[in-house]
């Protein structure tokens, strides 16, 4: 979708859409979302907070990435949009988010767009380490896309069901804190030796940081701490481990400026 004026935009109470906009200086494009609060909000000020949460599900061996938008941390005023990386494309789409600094939030009522406000792009990160993790999954149709999204939304909603399943370290405000979690909520079995090399990150689920048989060599000639790579659980554990003075080394192969080679279907939440 392209949009490059409001008045292109019809949106109902509660909706939300990203859309390409022209960039503040007009030279080039940027992803914006367009939202539309339930009340409305004539008469009544900017919001002066917009928290971000994102999160990648499976859902009928479909690959379905969400962003969730929360205003002024209202249960009522809370979007989800969904992206398709196989849309049309949709790889350049997800390329920009993960190169963009901030977000234009676009805020709507019945005669279109009301009021405009600029964020910290937050999903940033989030959308670099899925450009990597996406590239090399199965294809999906956008009919299959569809699909996906109606069938967990019918079970996961209503949205604030949603806000709360998906988590990520960068929508975490002072006030919003999450106890981390640790090796024990894995809902599989990790070797001992390896329990001290677990990780959970929000945009990766349940890993293990280890050291790219193919950066054994250098490694050791080096400080191996700065050679470690987060791998998710299933894929340490299906290709093993051998060690280097204390360090797990397995051979999930690193592809420099992409990370390591991980299937997709491996990554658990």
């Amino acid at each position: 979708m392209e949009i490059f004026d409001s008045d292109d935009i019809r949106l109902f109470p509660g909706q939300g859409v990203k859309a390409l906009c022209r960039s503040s200086n007009g030279n080039s494009q940027e992803v914006g979302f367009f939202l539309r609060p339930i009340e409305d909000s004539t008469g009544k000020p900017d919001p002066v907070d917009v928290q971000q949460r994102a999160g990648l599900v499976k859902f009928n061996d479909v690959l379905l990435v969400l962003t969730i938008l929360k205003i002024n941390n209202s249960a009522h005023d809370i979007f989800d949009v969904w992206w398709n990386f196989h849309a049309p494309n949709g790889p350049s789409w997800f390329s920009r988010m993960s190169r963009q600094e901030d977000i234009v939030i676009h805020l709507c009522d019945e005669h279109g767009e009301r009021s405009t406000v600029k964020i910290t792009n937050e999903f940033k990160k989030f959308f670099g380490y899925l450009l990597r993790v996406l590239d090399h999954a199965t294809p999906w149709t956008e009919i299959e896309f569809d699909r996906a999204v109606i069938g967990f939304c019918a079970e996961n909603y209503p949205k604030s069901s949603l806000w709360d399943m998906v988590r990520s370290e960068s929508s975490r405000t002072e006030s919003d804190k999450l106890p981390s979690r640790s090796v024990n909520d894995y809902p599989g079995f990790i070797p001992l030796d390896l329990r001290d090399f677990y990780r959970y990150e929000p945009d990766m689920g349940h890993c293990v940081t280890i050291i790219p048989s193919n950066l054994e060599g250098e490694a050791a000639s080096f400080n191996l701490q700065d050679f470690l790579e987060l791998a998710p659980v299933k894929t340490v554990l299906r290709c093993g481990v051998r060690w280097l003075k204390g360090y797990p080394v397995a051979p999930i192969p690193f592809i420099p400026g992409h990370g390591l080679a991980i299937p997709p279907e491996d990554v658990e939440f």
